[in-house]
């Protein structure tokens, strides 16, 4: 699996959490199962982790800031 195949991975993981379609995330780094509570298994996954919620809630919040915008544009 190539790097950009892991984190596509640990993405989709991640969305699957947030649906509640699972509670476990497996590192494609160790191979290990992840449960919500414990530490994350390995450096790389938790970096990898870490980087997909940053860029997730800056996403979120540029989304946020171009409605606003729209909003104000409009009146």
């Amino acid at each position: 699996m190539t790097a950009e195949q892991k984190i596509e991975n640990i993405e989709k993981q991640i969305t699957a959490c947030e649906q509640q379609r699972t509670n476990v995330l497996t590192c494609p780094y160790c191979m290990r199962q992840n449960i919500e509570g414990e530490p994350l298994c390995c450096h790389p996954f938790a970096r990898a982790v870490a980087a997909i919620l940053l860029h997730k809630e800056l996403h979120d919040k540029a989304e946020e800031a171009e409605r606003i915008a729209e909003k104000v544009t409009r009146n």
